[in-house]
């Protein structure tokens, strides 16, 4: 029977969080970025507002700025925190798996090297590794030998 995953729509069902597109560059940087200390601000303002309601005569839009986006700000920090945790965790034993793959692929290629004499046939089939390993060698690139022609 195959293994069923959890969708990313039953994730967010499960945090009761709506999934939207991500936004495009230009409208993330056209919103108004948090000021430290906003949400206290948000809170005395709010009270402020209300209680000089008639002298201010802000439209019931302000109110509704002010108190239920703080109160959506309430709801979805903790689930960001959350997520966040999650996501680093994750990313850090996909790190790690990643990590036992290329030590396999490091630890095959030295044991196919120590044999290439033996059996220069697993040696010849295993190019495709040796190749790969070499474009990505970490470290400096050694300079190609030159053929005396060079400028120095």
């Amino acid at each position: 029977m195959p293994e069923e995953r959890v969708t990313i729509e039953q994730v967010a069902e499960l945090l009761d969080v709506n999934l939207t597109p991500p936004l495009d560059p230009s409208d993330v940087q056209a919103l108004h970025k948090a000021l430290p200390g906003y949400q206290a601000m948000v809170d005395d303002t709010a009270s402020l507002v209300l209680g000089h309601n008639e002298t201010l005569r802000l439209s019931p839009e302000v109110m509704a700025d002010l108190n239920q986006g703080l109160a959506e700000v309430k709801r979805l920090e903790p689930i960001e925190y959350l997520l966040d945790e999650l996501q680093q965790s994750v990313y850090h034993q996909r790190l790690q798996a990643t990590s036992r793959c290329m030590e396999g692929l490091y630890k095959s290629s030295r044991r196919i090297r120590e044999f290439k004499n033996a059996y220069p046939e697993i040696r010849s089939q295993a190019q495709y590794l040796f190749d790969f390993l070499k474009a990505f060698r970490p470290g400096p690139k050694r300079d190609k030998p030159s053929n005396g022609t060079g400028n120095g």
